[in-house]
């Protein structure tokens, strides 16, 4: 009894319960914010960059960034580079099709420590990942939904 009592344990540990579709290295091919009920905007321009990693172990490691990013001479250059990406990394879990992220590092303070809930579905071979609604980072007063597509790395 206690052996099957140990599998039970080890079959529900969130390293052994991560979904193996997800897992791999994805490309960012879209990104879209949807403030309030405003339209969807391309908040990361038409050809945004970004890397996902998914590791079996339950880690993850996220940047986008947008198509115009160049390197700032001026300090008001480097404020608006903050608000032309998104990074983060820690502990993830999938719940049914939620992937939840224990945030442990983030190009966002307010991120670290937090749940970041994703919604997930695969579809035609792309990844499409949504955001909960939540408040937005760079639009104070707004609630924000990012809306991305990611293909797998070959």
């Amino acid at each position: 009894m206690r052996n099957f009592a140990l599998i039970l344990l080890f079959i529900a540990s969130p390293a052994f319960a991560q979904d193996s579709q997800l897992v791999g290295s994805w490309k960012l091919v879209s990104y879209q914010l949807i403030l309030d009920s405003d339209p969807p905007k391309d908040q990361l321009g038409k050809e945004p960059k970004g890397e996902l990693i998914l590791t079996n172990d339950g880690r993850v490691i996220t940047i986008l960034a947008s198509d115009t990013r160049a390197p700032a001479k001026t300090d008001q250059e480097r404020s608006e580079l903050f608000k032309s990406m998104i990074a983060y990394a820690g502990k993830y879990r999938i719940e049914g099709k939620e992937i939840i992220t224990t945030v442990e590092v983030s190009w966002n303070e307010a991120w670290n420590g937090t749940d970041q809930r994703r919604l997930w579905r695969i579809e035609d071979g792309k990844l499409f990942i949504e955001s909960v609604p939540q408040p937005s980072t760079l639009f104070p007063g707004k609630t924000a939904v990012g809306r991305s597509v990611w293909e797998r790395r070959k």
